[in-house]
């Protein structure tokens, strides 16, 4: 794995929230790694303080408080990463936003980590996650108006590949070399590995904390280190693991759409896999890879080649 060429001054305090969690440990672990000399104080909260994972992180040097603390993990933060889901008690909610808004942070990463739902076209049936997701974000915005806040987008997480269950919801079932896509195989979509988003959010909070670079930071940030289909990932497992040349099986868009108006479920699979059908996932015209990480110049991205080539085993 590249190390993280860091040039900074800034020194700031770190305070994740999840920090366990799905993506929350891959920031946290980034945070206490390459970024340590930014972020000498790296706070995490968890439900399970003595958990393996919390104690994992602990050994690499974070301060680990149990969730009902926040309002102490908080003291002197100068960034916050949030990355809860959204599927816990209003009454909770509401206390996260208000102890972020009255915190000492500058700069608040918002729980996204995934696709833009802005461009969702779900007229009445829109998945409850995203629904959740927008007055989240309108109240976040309202509370903390003293605060740069950040929404850092996506697409699929590269490391869903090698995980079998949700790599086949989205129709890439690389395990046994079968695709089926929604509309063209070819449509593209964006794809970042798990340690590319940690390191982006490190080094976006590092540009947003520094003066000189923080009017160069969006709220809405787009990250897009791969562009892939399911025709592109296809013919990589083909070239990587030596298997026959699979030949992408294709859905009707249209029909599947109307189905789910029809009949909406709970699964957000379902809904992501509608939303890359449609293109709304490709982000190559519109990404800030080059804000984030200049030229690889910090480090080298990871690609759809290393993730299915750490896989075969």
């Amino acid at each position: 794995m590249s190390k993280v060429a860091i040039n900074s001054t800034v020194k700031a305090t770190a305070v994740v929230i999840g920090g366990t969690g799905l993506i929350g440990i891959w920031i946290t672990k980034s945070l206490l790694t390459d970024y340590r000399s930014v972020f000498p104080t790296v706070r995490v909260t968890t439900r399970d303080v003595n958990g393996p994972k919390a104690r994992e992180l602990a050994a690499l040097g974070a301060e680990v408080f149990n969730s009902d603390a926040l309002e102490d993990a908080l003291k002197g933060a100068n960034v916050v990463v949030n990355t809860l889901p959204t599927n816990f008690p209003e009454a909770e909610k509401q206390k996260l936003t208000t102890a972020i808004a009255a915190s000492s942070a500058k700069v608040y990463f918002m729980s996204e980590f995934g696709i833009d739902y802005a461009l969702n076209d779900f007229p009445g049936y829109e998945h409850s996650e995203w629904t959740t997701k927008r007055v989240m974000t309108k109240e976040s915005y309202a509370a903390m108006p003293d605060k740069k806040i950040i929404l850092l987008l996506v697409g699929v997480f590269l490391g869903t590949l090698n995980a079998p269950t949700y790599a086949a919801m989205l129709g890439l079932d690389v395990k046994n070399n079968a695709y089926k896509s929604l509309g063209p195989a070819t449509t593209p979509f964006a794809m970042s590995a798990e340690i590319d988003i940690a390191r982006s959010v490190a080094q976006l909070a590092v540009l947003a904390l520094d003066p000189a670079t923080a009017a160069s930071v969006p709220d809405t940030v787009r990250l897009a280190p791969i562009t892939t289909s399911h025709a592109g990932i296809a013919a990589a497992v083909a070239r990587v693991r030596g298997v026959p040349l699979a030949t992408v099986e294709k859905e009707d868009l249209a029909a599947y759409k109307k189905a789910l108006s029809e009949k909406p479920t709970n699964n957000l699979f379902d809904y992501i896999k509608v939303v890359t059908g449609e293109g709304k996932l490709n982000f190559s015209a519109n990404h800030d890879n080059e804000l984030i990480n200049p030229g690889q110049r910090l480090w080298k991205w990871k690609t759809l080649e290393d993730e299915l080539d750490e896989g075969k085993a």
